[in-house]
């Protein structure tokens, strides 16, 4: 498994953890301590009542807790999405070796993205010192026949807004990758995760499922009124399609990485010289 996909399931593996602990607390708040003695209980049964009181008192605010938990999710996924993204830019670098071997997309783009930060630098969480490198990397890029071994993948992975589905998709087309969702869609484990064997139809659902999910977040973030609680049922959902979407990915990159990039350029065959008379 890509390091990048596992360590993003390792945090939801957390996530997972956390609302079965809510759970827990859930139904541990419904039971009546009857075998704790009340006058004089045992260490342990004195904690167990300190905790079921508490619980008694925070019952009716559980749900909270769970749903804030959706703030760390789709924050994860987005920092994953960009280092999967950058990796693939990085990988695209390698296999390229020149600046003109690289997808046009991305040999376009480097230079608007790369401004793009120059002109707000500290917005974007860069110094004055990542400034002076992005320029000096963009310069030696865009030198006559430039050989390559490093871009302004930082600068090129730059977002403003959440992680929705056409943001994801608008990514990966920065180098290329055009058509991310609709191969993604053609995955066996998202069709089955559906229960749809269209590809379009799945599409359709992957995005409107990833969309909802950060309207969620969004709602979470900034609430207006009375907010709806998700369930843990619909959480555990959520999370389930995130870590088949992200291996989706995944996958795919390794697929734009032999793809997306110009062919080499043919060896003109060497001509047999005549026999010197």
């Amino acid at each position: 498994m890509d390091p990048i996909v596992k360590d993003f399931e390792a945090d939801l593996d957390k996530i997972s953890s956390q609302l079965d602990f809510i759970e827990i607390v859930r139904k541990f708040t419904a039971c009546i301590p009857e075998h704790v003695d009340q006058e004089a209980p045992t260490p342990f049964g004195k904690e167990a009542l300190t905790l079921h009181e508490g619980s008694k008192r925070v019952h009716r605010n559980l749900p909270l807790a769970s749903g804030t938990l959706i703030l760390y999710t789709c924050g994860r996924f987005e920092s994953m999405t960009r280092t999967l993204f950058e990796d693939l830019c990085q990988r695209l670098v390698g296999r390229a070796g020149t600046f003109a071997r690289l997808p046009k997309k991305m040999r376009e783009n480097l230079p608007i993205f790369t401004a793009k930060v120059i002109l707000e630098p500290q917005k974007h969480g860069h110094a004055d010192n990542g400034v002076r490198a992005f320029v000096a990397t963009l310069a030696s890029n865009l030198e006559v026949d430039a050989k390559v071994d490093r871009i302004n993948h930082a600068c090129l992975s730059l977002t403003d807004s959440n992680m929705r589905a056409d943001v994801l998709g608008d990514l990966f087309g920065r180098v290329g990758a055009t058509k991310m969702w609709s191969q993604v869609s053609e995955q066996a484990s998202l069709k089955t995760h559906f229960q749809e064997a269209d590809s379009g139809k799945v599409e359709t659902r992957a995005r409107r499922k990833l969309d909802e999910l950060m309207d969620l977040r969004n709602r979470i973030a900034h609430p207006s009124g009375e907010l709806d609680w998700p369930s843990i049922d619909s959480l555990r959902e959520h999370i389930s399609f995130l870590r088949l979407l992200a291996r989706a990915m995944a996958e795919l990159v390794g697929v734009f990485e032999v793809t997306l990039c110009a062919p080499e350029p043919a060896t003109p065959p060497v001509l047999a010289q005549p026999p010197a008379e």
